[in-house]
């Protein structure tokens, strides 16, 4: 193709892979209330580690979409919307292609309550800014990227919250993305496991999660997301129901960076064996009437659903798309996880059939 034709060519609509990804603190002010999902509101007092929003693009083909991860228990639906149109402004795409997940972070702003606390009015109305403001130094960045994904699993860190032996989902899936020349420009890492372990001691942190992210990024992974998996049914170590004897009973950084390391090293060796690709396409899918949203980065789909979904449901969707790193994200609305039941896995595959057969544009 001559120089001048590639010049006037839009970019992505090669079929070739940019990527650009950022993050920015979301954590509330010292004072404000931390909210969870297990105890009544405490006064913080202190910041141990920093609330993040990361946001990933991907474009191809002439598509860009967004991955929008929060250092949050959930979002109530009507925030998400504020913030896909938010992204999406900032990114230069459409809100429909903007995919949303959280970490599932027990130590949280209200953000998944829809008439929460009044002291957080101004917070909640100015998060979907900061979130667009990650998405704008996301698409400054943009540069060719080649994507990836793998699987592998960490046990004897969570377990089902009836006892041992329960259905805890040990799978760890991680889709990576590198610059053209090989650098490290963002990974997603979903595991089936809530970020609850530090208890209501006044301070501000993204748990095991932030933590483990924090460490892959350390180690040159560049910025990396949490997804929370399918956890209706799961707790971290043994903390299953009438465990008299739990192990990291004190719930504090050292218990908080015992898993977040552990985590983090797997996924890195997970990592380390990933095949990566330029000529991807992209498509997208959703049921806003179910909560689902799809989204498919040439071998790597992200699922997501707004209600609490049991382990189980991430292992149907690895089994139904074996050929597929599969990241879910589940419980994106913060409900109450008790209250969650398994969708149908061939509904979900259904839509995003649909979206392949259709393009999705």
């Amino acid at each position: 193709m001559p120089a001048e034709a590639s010049d006037r060519m839009p970019p992505g609509s090669d079929g070739l892979l940019r990527a650009g990804a950022s993050r920015a603190p979301i954590t509330p002010p010292v004072g404000f209330a931390i909210h969870s999902p297990e105890s009544p509101p405490a006064r913080s007092t202190r910041i141990d580690d920093d609330l993040l929003v990361r946001v990933l693009l991907l474009e191809a083909e002439g598509r860009r979409v967004a991955i929008c991860s929060l250092d949050v228990w959930g979002i109530a639906p009507g925030l998400q919307r504020e913030i896909r149109e938010s992204v999406a402004s900032m990114a230069g795409t459409h809100a429909p292609f903007v995919w949303i997940t959280c970490s599932g972070n027990g130590t949280s702003p209200p953000t998944w309550q829809e008439d929460g606390d009044p002291e957080y009015d101004r917070y909640l109305s100015f998060l979907p800014e900061i979130c667009g403001g990650a998405a704008a130094h996301a698409s400054s960045s943009m540069q060719p990227a080649a994507i990836g994904g793998n699987a592998g699993r960490v046990t004897g860190v969570s377990t089902g919250v009836s006892g041992p032996g329960a259905q805890a989902d040990e799978a760890v899936n991680v889709c990576s993305v590198t610059s053209a020349s090989g650098e490290g420009l963002a990974q997603i890492v979903s595991f089936s496991c809530p970020a609850v372990i530090r208890g209501p001691d006044g301070r501000w942190t993204a748990d095991y999660a932030g933590y483990a992210a924090w460490a892959l990024e350390q180690a040159g992974g560049g910025v990396v997301a949490f997804a929370r998996g399918s956890d209706a049914d799961v707790m971290p170590y043994d903390w299953h129901r009438g465990n008299q004897d739990r192990t990291h009973a004190d719930r504090g950084p050292q218990d908080v960076q015992a898993l977040g390391l552990l985590l983090a090293t797997q996924a890195s060796t997970i990592a380390s064996s990933i095949e990566y690709r330029r000529n991807v396409s992209i498509e997208t899918a959703s049921d806003d009437a179910l909560g689902v949203r799809i989204l498919r980065v040439g071998g790597v789909v992200c699922i997501g659903v707004d209600r609490p979904q049991p382990a189980v449901f991430a292992r149907h969707l690895r089994r139904a798309m074996p050929r597929s790193t599969v990241i879910v994200s589940s419980n994106i609305s913060g409900m109450d996880p008790a209250s969650g039941e398994e969708l149908d896995v061939d509904l979900e595959l259904s839509i995003l059939e649909r979206a392949r057969t259709a393009g999705a544009r």
